[in-house]
């Protein structure tokens, strides 16, 4: 059996899925109805048959609707969101079987892992009265208005640690096609701007203005004070996000050579 050890090539890839999260308003990452359009450019250096390093970018959308789950909380809440998602990560890939597009002798198929670091961009948005709008600057949560149990803005820049895996198949020392999913583990619980608990509605509208206080509350009481303090949100679970899809890979190597060659064992 072949065994490529030492050759290097490089490719690029472009993947075309779909992206999810799991948070307060969606609770499994991959739920059909969560799952939205995604797409994808990365890198690859293999370093050899086994093992890759990449560098990627990647779009997807990610949303939620409490309206969408079967719990009564969730039903009463009545929260939903949408949120742009850019990330760019620094992954590395490990492949069960030895496996390189440019190979001669490779794998036709080879199952693989992923995981690395990524860096990413979040904007979770609510919709009201026929318009989306940011949610962040509003502090639906009391952030930034100097009431009781609040705190400042949460950051929309955050890092993650990414994970997961697919399988290869070659199709031509030229092209191969990818099917993969990979989770991020974030550290932040406000990917669909829900963590705590409802601040006093009055004076959320008081300090951070009457659209912020709207889009808090989305009960049938909102308004009334009757949810103040009272939960919104688990700050102790922090919120994942997953891409994935189908990648074509292209070989940008001009020249590959194996340097460990198929080899025959001769009986005596």
């Amino acid at each position: 059996m072949p065994v490529l050890l030492h050759a290097q090539s490089s490719e690029l890839g472009l993947l075309l899925g779909v992206a999810s999260y799991k948070g307060e308003i969606n609770t499994h990452l991959f739920n059909p109805d969560a799952f939205n359009p995604a797409a994808g450019l990365y890198y690859k250096r293999c370093l050899n048959s086994f093992w890759s390093f990449r560098l990627g970018v990647t779009y997807g959308r990610i949303s939620g609707s409490d309206a969408r789950q079967d719990e009564g909380f969730n039903q009463y809440r009545n929260l939903s969101f949408r949120s742009d998602v850019w990330d760019a990560s620094a992954l590395f890939e490990f492949n069960f079987f030895p496996f390189q597009t440019a190979a001669e002798h490779s794998s036709k198929v080879a199952p693989y892992l992923v995981a690395g670091i990524t860096f990413f961009h979040h904007n979770p948005q609510g919709f009201i009265n026929g318009s989306w709008h940011d949610l962040q600057p509003l502090g639906t949560e009391g952030q930034g208005s100097g009431l009781p149990n609040t705190g400042s803005r949460y950051k929309r820049v955050q890092f993650a640690f990414p994970m997961g895996g697919g399988i290869k198949f070659k199709l031509s020392n030229r092209f191969s096609l990818s099917v993969e999913a990979v989770a991020r583990k974030t550290f932040t619980d406000y990917l669909d701007d829900v963590s705590t608990v409802y601040p006093d509605n009055t004076s959320l509208a008081a300090s951070n203005g009457p659209l912020a206080a709207a889009l808090s509350d989305r009960t049938i009481f909102a308004g009334t004070g009757i949810n103040t303090n009272h939960q919104r949100g688990n700050a102790s679970d922090k919120d994942w996000y997953m891409m994935g899809g189908i990648t074509i890979n292209w070989t940008i190597s001009k020249k590959y050579t194996d340097k460990c060659k198929p080899f025959r064992t001769k009986l005596r």
